[in-house]
């Protein structure tokens, strides 16, 4: 049902002139807003992370913002240099390890081969020995004596051949198992050199848009869109390949009116770089505790997360967004345009 009043009868009644504007009251459903900006953003993607591989990295390369990519495009690469030394470094330790491993290899065979010969000499000296004992019956006794004297030498000098084989062997067990050891070590701090080495070239593992991540500037109190140049602890995210197919915005709302705000309200979003279109969404998340505003510390905000419904290729994560959130809905409430209202002593009027 609508209603026009004239302003111009209204202020007849006290003597207004008749030339004041009007305005036209309208009988609907009232919408109580809460305009916020924000950025949007894709609710699920890929984050891309700096390595944990010790130190600081510098980033020389990043693949251009808003880009598509392929999977296997190289989109981020750190200096390789200190990490290329490393694996050249443990490379090389890795194979002088098995170099000594071969050498002392065919060093322990040689002396278990010395040792294997003596073995067989005594041995034949032994037969010799023995080849006589019959002669021995027609012998001098200082000579069947003396007879005796070389068969229990000969014994013996067998029998410390085949001791010494024995305790060559196991000492050859030992040290193999020392070089196999150390070659283990050294091979296993080649491996883990080389991967941190191939950790500094990023390749994409899906296809998308690339999308820079903010990060604290070192000597700055703001945040700041990644760039080549940056040097980065491990562990930061620093790029990330949205998913396109639902989109979010997220906002920064007030200690004031963090009260008014609830998950599961309607909301209207709108394109800075698209004015025509508006979006329908839901507040699906709002932070429990308040955090510092970026560049004005004594702010505290909360994060607000806006689900957006629709799908459209106008949505780009980064762009700036207003959202009004329904508040409150009154129906069948009367309304008039606030360039109706006017101010008086006794409050306002229409």
């Amino acid at each position: 049902m609508r209603a026009v009043f004239s302003a111009l009868v209204l202020c007849a009644c006290q003597g207004a002139p008749p030339d004041l504007p009007t305005a036209e009251v309208v009988r609907g459903e009232f919408a109580v807003t809460h305009f916020e900006g924000g950025e949007v953003r894709a609710a699920s993607g890929e984050l891309v992370v700096s390595p944990r591989i010790g130190g600081r990295l510098k980033i020389v390369h990043l693949w251009p913002e808003g880009e598509q990519v392929d999977v296997g495009d190289l989109i981020l690469q750190f200096d390789p240099a200190e990490f290329e030394r490393e694996m050249l470094d443990r490379e090389g330790q890795f194979e002088e390890a098995h170099s000594d491993f071969a050498k002392a290899k065919a060093e322990r065979e040689q002396r278990l081969a010395d040792i294997k010969r003596k073995i067989q000499q005594r041995q034949a000296e032994l037969k010799l020995v023995a080849l006589n004992q019959e002669r021995q019956q027609f012998a001098s006794t200082i000579d069947q004596e003396q007879w005796r004297i070389n068969l229990a030498k000969t014994l013996r000098s067998v029998a410390e051949a085949r001791q010494e084989s024995i305790a060559q062997e196991v000492v050859n067990r030992v040290d193999f198992l020392n070089h196999e050891l150390r070659i283990a070590r050294r091979q296993e701090r080649y491996e883990r050199a080389r991967r941190d080495y191939e950790r500094t070239s990023v390749y994409a593992a899906k296809p998308g848009i690339v999308v820079y991540r903010k990060i604290w500037k070192p000597g700055t109190d703001e945040e700041g869109k990644v760039a080549v140049g940056d040097q980065v602890w491990g562990g930061r995210a620093l790029l990330e390949i949205p998913d396109m197919s639902k989109m979010q915005v997220l906002c920064l709302i007030g200690e004031m009116d963090i009260e008014q705000v609830r998950v599961g309200q309607r909301a209207y979003i709108r394109l800075e770089a698209f004015p025509g279109p508006v979006f329908n969404g839901v507040v699906s998340e709002l932070a429990p505790m308040a955090s510092p505003q970026p560049g004005a510390p004594d702010i505290h905000v909360f994060e607000l997360v806006i689900d957006i419904d629709e799908q459209d290729d106008r949505l780009k994560p980064g762009m700036s967004a207003e959202v009004e959130i329904v508040l409150e809905t009154v129906p069948e409430a009367l309304s008039v345009p606030l360039s109706a209202l006017f101010k008086r002593e006794d409050g306002l009027v229409a």
